[in-house]
């Protein structure tokens, strides 16, 4: 099992359906940590549309404006669940609206602008009803239309009316004494109409108009005296038409029109002599028209026209020289770059080449390193990607890929980590996902499900943890331990009874569809068919989906080895079984969502009763699994690949092989996950008891050997059972090994790309040698501080065979030097490798 398998579902039926219409494309992942993104419903007006807007962080609670039912349209709070969202204040008492907008925090305080019944005025909250209350009335009667509210380092300015004075530019400390104009610009009532308010290192700058001068650039540090005309751009009553203002590093970058050159990127110091133009991009009077001015680590990208490029991406440092075009996009036309967006240095827009339509892009600067990220609606439409923002490092868009409608995406800067979050609106027509906002992390929007109407959505990104779940062999308690891939134990348990003694098969996925890992066992022999379901992070049976069932008939004791995998592409993670020696190779796929069969097949002949090993992974890379089985003792090493909806053979070259020679008959363990990144699950194979810790990875596109080695001494000779997860989130898939009967319970994991060692710990005491299962997987939600425990917790449930749980004292596990390393001169000789195995017909 992969990651992959445990993002929504919708991430792999539209990620499938566009590889199946588009060339393959190879590309370096970089190492990351993978994230989990599940859109939450808080359905602020149950009765109809809450249409939540104007988001602001505060202290760590997102403000918001929104429409409760019987209020109208209020402010309220939220920290990201239902619980936590409440209306502040009903400043407009009852089912009017009190038109709330303008928020903005000012030093943890919330401004805003609202209308209880006497116009529209300045307010403040501390996020209480009773600490909700009006700033200043400012003319009594007359509506004063505060707007523009900008923070400069811990003042608010606005632009308000007065009837005296007209639009100016005021300021408040929060206080009725303290709000008070800062100038009247253009005397008495006449209006200066100060916009698009800015701060740039503690200085606030702005546009203003005036008789004669027209909108030229203003500042101020808030006093009257302090407020003054920058540069009168352009001279003459019309106005330079400033607009797009940007602070890069504390100098102010913007657009202006000096009546000589046209609209062209402008700077300033905040001196006149300091205000310059950067470059005349389009010569002459002609206007380059400079737009989606973006700072990116102290560059300033942005978009501009030209007659040889049109309108394309470009980049500044502030001088002429170093103000160039950055790709020319779409050679025959304009690119048209929009949605700009600063992540973690890295550009990121939306563009057309005219070839692939309005598509992501990104921008390191260069050209070569201006890229698509993904073709999200294949071809020459356009999946117009919009409302682009960073939350933490990780980009969330809306786009519409052609077959969902416009919904919420997310992306890393790889194509293979573009994807749709959700399908929030199902079918084509789309949430119409707006509002997108980070606050403290947490993105916060509103969407329409169809169902609810406009209510707010959040998404709370976790980082995915890789976990490692071990079952113990026959011997002991059957016990079934989760770890961290640092060899820390986070919580263990008895999934049946601590006097069942037939050992426990494990495997992951995500059953019930909810986003976190759910682990799976299986009893082996003497325990009955038994399947049972857990959920990683509450450490019960999960809820939802089938969690406790028998696959077979009660009195079938021979042992059930199981595998997890999404056969059929609904989302849901479904549940496969095989029986162990003395069983037919009777496979069943059992559903994730209700538990029905939705096949069951024979993998070898009938009267085979050795048993078989199974696996799951997606071997031709259409987006669901396929299922790998191997037989058990006194079976050849003959590997087969089944369809997982049909029980069908499938074709390929790695679906009908034999792992090892045909005459070993030790039985195999089989395991899948993609180790070369090429969008294909490989097929893992080590021997059963009886043959040498010989680990063997078959690419599934040729059936090529990816990897060869030893899992543990050479002379070891109990087996080794082997599973597949992205352990060190690299983007390929590595291999986890645990030895079989007689080796202590030595956790290896290794490095799919080269064998690597990744981890390397003890599950359980290392004098204990009745063997392990294994199985890997991703969790969804991050272990700040690993759980330990100095014995299995009871978690018992009711059974043919239940007693009450017993405590069993486990001494502190001590990580040992590897076999592997320390038999590196004999890896060394394959002369000898092949004297020791050539009696068991390894190769």
């Amino acid at each position: 099992m992969l990651w992959q398998q445990f993002l929504p579902s919708t991430f792999k039926q539209s990620q499938v359906q566009k590889e199946r219409d588009t060339p393959l494309r190879l590309e370096q992942l970089e190492s990351r940590q993978l994230l989990a993104a599940d859109p939450l419903l808080i359905n602020v007006n149950p009765a109809g549309n809450g249409y939540p807007s104007g988001f602001e962080e505060v202290n760590g609670t997102a403000f918001f404006v929104a429409n409760g039912g019987t209020t109208g349209m209020e402010l309220w709070r939220s920290e990201g669940t239902s619980g936590t969202t409440q209306l502040v204040k009903d400043i407009r008492v009852g089912a009017n609206n009190s038109y709330t907008g303008g928020l903005t925090n000012v030093s943890g305080t919330l401004y805003f602008t609202a209308d209880s019944g006497s116009g529209s005025h300045l307010w403040k909250s501390n996020g209480t009803s009773a600490g909700t209350e009006l700033v200043k009335d400012m003319d009594g009667d007359t509506i004063d239309f505060p707007s523009g509210m900008t923070n400069v380092n811990g003042t608010l300015f606005f632009r308000a009316f007065q009837g005296s004075t007209g639009f100016e530019l005021w300021k408040s400390d929060g206080t009725s004494a303290g709000t008070s104009i800062v100038k009247d610009i253009v005397a008495k009532a006449s209006n200066s109409d100060p916009q698009d308010l800015i701060n740039v290192n503690g200085t606030l700058f702005f546009r203003a108009t005036t008789p004669g001068i027209g909108f030229e650039l203003w500042k101020s540090d808030g006093t009257s005296a302090g407020t003054q005309l920058v540069k009168d751009i352009r001279s003459g009553a019309y106005g330079s038409y400033i607009y797009q203002m940007t602070n890069v590093n504390g100098t102010l970058f913007f657009s202006a029109n000096d009546g000589t050159n046209g609209h062209e990127l402008w700077k300033t110091d905040g001196t006149s002599a300091g205000t310059q133009l950067v470059k005349d991009i389009a010569s002459g009077l002609t206007s380059s028209v400079p737009t989606e001015l973006t700072n990116v680590n102290g560059t300033l990208f942005f978009g501009a026209y030209t007659a040889s490029s049109n309108y394309e991406l470009w980049k500044s440092d502030g001088t002429s020289a170093g103000t160039e075009l950055v790709k020319n996009i779409h050679t025959a036309g304009p690119g048209d770059v929009q949605n700009l967006t600063n992540v973690d240095g890295t550009l990121f827009f939306s563009a057309n080449n005219g070839t692939n339509g309005r598509e992501l892009w990104r921008s390191d600067g260069s050209s070569a390193g201006t890229q698509l990220v993904e073709d999200i609606d294949p071809g020459t439409d356009d999946s117009n990607p919009n409302e682009i923002v960073n939350v933490n490092g990780t980009l969330f868009f809306t786009a519409n890929d052609g077959l969902y409608g416009s919904e919420l995406w997310i992306s890393d800067g790889t194509s293979f980590g573009t994807y749709l979050v959700k399908d929030i609106r199902a079918g084509g027509n789309g949430s119409q996902s707006t509002g997108l906002t980070n606050l403290n992390g947490t993105l916060f929007f509103a969407a329409n499900n169809n169902l609810n109407g406009t209510e707010l959505w959040v998404v709370d990104l976790i980082e995915e943890t890789p976990l490692i779940v071990t079952g113990t062999d026959a011997g002991g308690p059957g016990t079934l331990r989760v770890f961290d891939t640092a060899g820390n134990e986070l919580w263990n348990a008895f999934p049946y009874t601590v006097d069942f003694t037939g050992g426990v098969r494990v495997a992951t996925g995500d059953i019930n569809g909810d986003g976190i890992l759910d682990i799976v066992t299986a009893a082996g022999p003497g325990g009955g068919p038994h399947i049972q379901v857990f959920d990683s992070e509450t450490e019960t049976l999960i809820t939802g989906g089938p969690n406790n069932f028998y696959a077979y008939a009660p009195n079938v004791t021979v042992g059930v080895f199981v595998a997890v995998g999404d056969v059929n592409d609904d989302g849901f993670d479904d549940i496969i079984t095989s029986a162990d020696a003395g069983g037919g190779p009777h496979i069943k796929v059992f559903s994730g969502v209700d538990g029905s069969v939705i096949t069951e097949f024979y993998a070898y002949a009938p009267e085979v009763t050795v048993g078989v090993r199974i696996a799951t992974g997606d071997i031709d890379g259409n987006g669901t699994a396929e299922i790998i089985t191997s037989p058990g003792p006194g079976g050849g090493p003959h590997i087969r690949v089944f369809s997982g909806t049909t029980g069908m053979q499938m074709p390929g070259a790695a679906t009908n092989f034999y792992a090892y020679a045909p005459n070993v008959l030790t039985g195999v363990y089989v395991a899948s996950g993609d180790l070369n990144n090429d969008g294909l699950d490989d097929i893992i194979t080590a021997p059963g008891a009886g043959g040498g810790p010989h680990v063997l990875a078959f690419s599934s596109a040729d059936a090529s050997i990816l990897q060869n080695f030893y899992a543990y001494d050479p002379a070891f000779t109990g087996g080794v059972r082997v599973a597949s997860a992205d352990i060190n989130l690299d983007g390929f898939a590595d291999i986890i090994t645990v030895p079989g009967p007689s080796g202590g319970p030595h956790v290896r994991v290794f490095d799919g790309t080269d064998a690597s060692d990744v981890s390397n710990f003890y599950s359980g005491l290392p004098d204990v040698t009745d063997g392990l299962f294994v199985a890997g997987g991703v969790g969804m939600t991050p272990y700040e501080s690993p759980v330990l425990f100095s014995a299995p917790f009871p978690l018992v449930l009711e059974t043919q065979n239940s007693d009450p749980p017993q405590d069993l004292v486990v001494d502190p596990i001590q990580k040992k030097k590897s076999w592997l390393d320390e038999a590196d001169e004999f890896y060394a000789s394959t002369e000898e490798i092949d004297k020791l195995f050539s009696g068991l017909g390894i190769e």
